[in-house]
């Protein structure tokens, strides 16, 4: 169940399992308590996992695992802020770029918040959310985030690893390929995309698997080894790790999903 808060003027609140959708002038800051989700532009994917924090424009594509839990701050671009001196949401905003998308590990001070945001109920809720939502926005304010040094070279190696995802490719490899030193390779490639290139991959072949599952009549061990996996089980295992269903029980969730969509719009 998802809840939309609208906690000032320009500040949107979103708490819930399915997600939000942003208008692509929005700024979206997004902090992950569980499962993940799938950012994706016309040139590359990011990931939101449990204990990161996204900050980034509403111009990307957005899916959710069905585990997905966080919350979700919706700013609209104003150039007086409803917060006033209380906080500059523009110059955070700005500071961010046109079309830059931040992942990062969340502190502990942020998860906390996030889980109370979600938490919130009762007659003081609207109150609350505005309090918590303000120190959210105030200790992401004071964070400096440090720049990629490498970030073509990295860039690069993550659009490589997505166009050959039936490929298994060790970062010895990438790092030889790309000519770039493996112990930089796993330091800024985490840094720029917010995971391990491990763990990177792993998202990237799941939920290029869960796309396959949706839009196909494949056979679920063809969908495996269109990814890199021969081993049926060890394909279903990651599969629920990531997106938390087992591949049958997502594609069957799938069908009853749009085959209840498609008799509301009938009855409609």
């Amino acid at each position: 169940m998802t809840n939309e808060y609208q906690i000032f003027p320009d500040i949107r609140l979103v708490c819930g399992a399915d997600g939000c959708r942003s208008d692509a002038d929005e700024t979206e800051i997004s902090v992950c308590i569980g499962g993940c989700c799938e950012y994706s532009t016309e040139h590359e994917y990011r990931y939101l996992t449990a204990g990161t924090c996204h900050i980034g424009r509403g111009d990307c594509r957005t899916v959710y695992s069905r585990n997905y839990r966080g919350i979700t701050l919706l700013i609209s671009p104003r150039e007086s802020s409803s917060l006033g001196g209380l906080f500059d949401v523009q110059e955070l905003c700005t500071c961010i770029g046109a079309d830059e998308h931040l992942i990062f590990r969340a502190d502990e001070a942020v998860q906390r918040l996030a889980e109370e945001l979600s938490a919130v109920r009762g007659s003081s809720r609207t109150a609350m959310l505005r309090i918590r939502s303000v120190e959210l926005l105030m200790l992401l304010g004071e964070r400096k985030t440090a720049r990629c040094e490498h970030g073509n070279t990295i860039r690069r190696i993550g659009s490589f690893i997505c166009e050959n995802i039936s490929e298994h490719c060790t970062i010895p490899q990438l790092a030889e390929l790309f000519g770039i030193a493996p112990y930089m390779l796993k330091a800024e490639f985490s840094r720029y995309y917010g995971s391990s290139v491990y763990a990177y991959t792993k998202m990237r072949k799941m939920f290029r698997a869960a796309e396959l599952l949706r839009g196909t009549d494949m056979k679920i061990i063809d969908i495996a080894e269109e990814v890199g996996y021969c081993n049926a089980s060890k394909f279903a295992s990651a599969f629920r790790d990531v997106v938390g269903r087992a591949p049958r029980d997502y594609r069957t969730e799938h069908k009853l999903t749009a085959s209840s969509a498609k008799c509301a719009v009938k009855a409609s």
